[in-house]
């Protein structure tokens, strides 16, 4: 890391320990790490449990440098701030805050109140808000999608916007736990690095920190692939964390490694290609895998061999994965692979069906539909299956390939609508589960007369319109306010929505004519509308709330405040 920094001896160096400073007052614990894996994606910072002392603990800049963005959100990061420090060239981050110091707060509300939404992403210039080492920004809380109160706080190199590792930056906790290892998985694969064999091992922990077997594993394929569940924690807390770093020794040479010290954003959804995809969405298990496949450049795996194991009938190959965390806690696993005698035949491809390589761009039509795929759609190559309901009256349903095979980058989607006697301004693409019974809503725009957006996983999608508005529905709402701090809402739309092409809805709340920012929590769809300002007399409430196809959701109502 000192290298990839670069510092001159004029400037300060941030990896020393001492040029950043702490962004909470007391000695935290964490309940979750740099890079461990969630269900779509890499973490990209630490997450700092609370002190459990006071309510919501202060949140403080680590280090002089100006405020050059603050994003609100219903969901993500929730409210969060963007601290650049220039003389280093770092940004810190501080997400799912509680509420902002009182002169962030009093610069955001401006850009709220001007936008007439409580959503908002604002970028000031250097000189508008500059902060010192230690001044405080906020509260911790659990704003965005969170589902408890942390603070989640990342280290970006300010050029490129990757996140780093903030371990290196001498933000660590204690941590005296050796990394657990639940299971082992040996994969026997295909040429299209397709499995076609597995054995698992259930392990031991009473085992110890060199757990090793001596008879040999029989593999039935000419190669395999080793797959584990582990996990890594802290000192003094519960949370399953991520590992820091694996190697893995075949005959005693390198064969596969890798340190997490940084990741790209672009890549943080490329965990499907990294973990056994299959069993993460069939068994809800997570099995990190030790070998690579063809599309897998995550910047981490770059120096890595590719961990393929070739297996002998006449040799034993000897297999050694060491696995640590940051603080050089260590347990290794060793065990030997033998070829079997009775081979497995390979899955046969069926040749009717298209094939679709790494590295390669293809469009693919059938009836109205076409797929675009690019050089980074795969991580290995497929043959692409892809069928064409047409047993309803309405719009064809297209089963595009494999739900469990993972998609590398999303892969654009077009399809011509085949009944033009409805509203196009309705229009949206669909995905289902397999049974039919969820709708996940994609959005979508009109390109060359087609609907088009991008999918992140293959499965069933069709296009189909969006005629029905939010509801809102009362929560805590009454004509006779009294003395209430607060009314709330729960505003939902009718469909889930997901993609690159899709807007969640947008609510506008206007007491007496006049916009009010008032929080919206997309985890929850909890809407709250502050009264505390308001004098006491008759008022006049109006909630708008507008989904990704236009439709229009209000609630109108008169109210007396008397406090």
């Amino acid at each position: 890391m000192a290298n990839a920094v670069g510092q001159s001896s004029l400037v300060p160096n941030p990896l020393d320990g001492k040029y950043f400073g702490s962004p909470v007052d007391y000695d935290y614990k964490l309940a979750g790490n740099f890079c461990e894996l969630r269900e779509t994606h890499f973490h990209a910072g630490i997450d700092i449990k609370p002190s459990g002392k006071v309510k919501h603990d202060a949140i403080y800049s680590i280090a002089d440098g100006y405020v050059s963005r603050i994003k609100i959100s219903a969901g993500g990061y929730g409210i969060a701030v963007y601290i650049d420090h220039p003389e280093v060239g770092y940004t810190s981050v501080y997400a799912h805050l509680d509420a902002l110091s009182d002169h962030l707060k009093y610069v955001v509300e401006q850009v709220q109140t001007a936008q007439e939404s409580y959503e908002v992403d604002f970028l000031p210039s250097p000189a508008v808000l500059s902060v010192i080492k230690g001044e405080q920004i906020g509260k911790m809380g659990n704003t965005g999608y969170s589902f408890g109160q942390h603070l989640h706080f990342e280290i970006r190199d300010t050029k490129t916007e990757k996140p780093i590792n903030p371990f290196h930056f001498g933000l660590k906790c204690d941590d005296e736990v050796v990394p657990i290892l639940q299971s082992l998985s040996i994969h026997g694969l295909d040429p299209d690095f397709y499995k076609i064999w597995e054995k698992r091992i259930y392990l031991n922990q009473g085992l110890g920190n060199n757990i090793s077997f001596s008879d040999p594993i029989d593999v039935p394929t000419w190669r395999a692939g080793i797959a584990l569940q582990m996990y890594d924690k802290t000192s003094n807390t519960h949370n399953k964390q991520g590992i820091y770093s694996l190697h893995m020794y075949v005959d005693d040479s390198i064969a596969f490694s890798y340190h997490l010290d940084k990741i790209s954003f672009n890549q943080s959804k490329y965990i499907n290609g990294f973990h056994d995809n299959k069993v993460k969405k069939s068994e809800g298990e997570t099995f990190s895998l030790c070998y690579k496949f063809p599309g897998n450049d995550l910047e981490f795996l770059q120096k890595s061999g590719n961990g393929i194991i070739p297996v002998y009938l006449a040799q034993n190959r000897k297999v050694r994965i060491e696995v640590e965390d940051f603080y050089h806690n260590k347990r290794s696993i060793e065990f030997y692979l033998k070829r079997s005698e009775n081979m497995i035949e390979q899955l046969s491809k069926d040749t009717s069906l298209i094939s679709i390589k790494t590295g390669e761009e293809m469009v693919i039509t059938k009836r109205n539909l076409a797929l675009r795929f690019d050089k980074n759609s795969l991580f290995r190559n497929i043959y692409l299956s892809l069928q064409a309901d047409t047993s309803t009256n309405r719009e064809t349903k297209y089963k595009i390939h494999d739900v469990l095979e993972p998609i590398k980058d999303p892969i654009e989607i077009s399809i011509r609508p085949e009944n033009h006697n409805v509203n196009m301004n309705k229009a949206i693409i669909i995905r289902t589960n397999e049974r039919g019974t969820s709708k996940t809503n994609y959005g979508g725009t009109w390109k060359d007369g087609a609907l088009t957006t991008k999918m992140r996983e293959f499965g069933t999608y069709f296009l189909d319109f969006d005629t029905i508005a939010p509801t809102i529905r009362i929560v805590n709402f009454s004509p006779n306010a009294g003395k209430k701090p607060y009314f709330r809402f729960d505003v939902n739309e009718n469909l889930h929505t997901k993609g690159d092409y899709v807007n969640d809805v947008k609510i506008k709340v206007f007491i007496d004519g006049q916009f009010v920012i008032s929080p919206y929590s997309s985890k929850t769809n909890i809407l709250e509308i502050p009264l505390t300002d308001l004098i006491n007399g008759s008022h006049y409430l109006k909630i708008e709330a507008i989904d990704h196809s236009g439709n229009v959701a209000y609630f109108e109502s008169g109210f007396t405040v008397r406090k």
